[in-house]
């Protein structure tokens, strides 16, 4: 059986709890997973966009989590990026969430101190 593809984003909430109800807190983490994913498309090897659409099905965004869930996930994402395929997806990696991290966590982390920010 293959197994999913997922990352898990964790945040912190000591300190600001007592600044926002749970439900607030829950409704920011589910904003920040979905920008998360949704920047992290752009990296999702695409030939038919079943693995890359995946992820909005089988998220969790109010959890923090990412997941990509057809059989074949694992198997691609542990691809030499050599055996990557860029006709459909120019940017398309392997290990896709750990390269969208590398290359936008600065970007993540200011939008992670926006929300803490807003009311």
């Amino acid at each position: 059986m293959s197994k999913a593809v997922a990352c898990s984003i964790k945040i912190d909430l000591s300190g600001i709890e007592s600044r926002f109800s749970p439900e607030q807190l829950k409704a920011k983490q589910e904003a920040f997973a979905s920008r998360v994913e949704f920047e992290m498309r752009d990296y999702v090897p695409r030939d038919e966009g079943t693995l890359q659409d995946s992820a909005l099905l089988a998220s969790d965004f109010a959890a923090g989590r990412i997941e990509w869930d057809p059989p074949y996930a694992q198997h691609v994402h542990d691809l030499p990026q050599a055996s990557i395929r860029k006709t459909k997806n120019p940017n398309a990696r392997s290990h896709w969430p750990e390269e969208a991290k590398n290359e936008r966590m600065s970007a993540w982390d200011a939008f992670a101190h926006k929300l803490m920010e807003e009311k």
